[in-house]
């Protein structure tokens, strides 16, 4: 399964880091749908209504994917946010409504690779960081190029 996740917008001003966690709260926080066209089946009233998307069933293996690209109507760009990602991450907090039994399972995802992104929104290079299951050795892959 794969999360596509966007960084905050308070992180984007912010000139330090953000955990992932924050990033994963925003994902699953609850958005005000006011005045989105949906009209109560009884009254025919506009009805005010919240949505949120949280996680049921979690996945063997987990892909977050950080949204870095920004687009407004004034403006696009890349997003250098320092992401601060732990080895091991907890993530049954962001599935607070489930009760599937892959729940108990998902308070140990361990990290073994990062996909960077060097360059700007119009161009750019990916650089990828592994971990070698035998030894828990990190490796640095860059075209033809991996070193520890």
């Amino acid at each position: 399964m794969d999360l596509s996740v966007s960084i905050p917008r308070k992180a984007v001003r912010m000139t330090g880091y953000i955990g992932i966690e924050e990033c994963l709260k925003s994902f699953i926080a609850s958005d005000n749908m006011a005045q989105c066209g949906y009209k109560c089946s009884n009254c025919k009233g506009e009805a005010e209504m919240e949505k949120d998307m949280t996680i049921y069933r979690f996945p063997k293996i987990l892909v977050i994917h950080l949204k870095r690209f920004y687009n407004s109507t004034m403006r696009r760009e890349k997003l250098s946010t320092t992401i601060k990602i732990p080895e091991i991450l907890d993530m049954r907090p962001y599935g607070p409504h489930s009760s599937h039994k892959s729940k108990s399972g998902a308070g140990s995802y361990k990290l073994y690779g990062i996909s960077h992104h060097s360059g700007s929104l119009y161009g750019g290079h990916y650089i990828g960081d592994v971990m070698n299951l035998y030894d828990n050795t990190w490796y640095n892959c860059n075209d033809s190029q991996c070193r520890k």
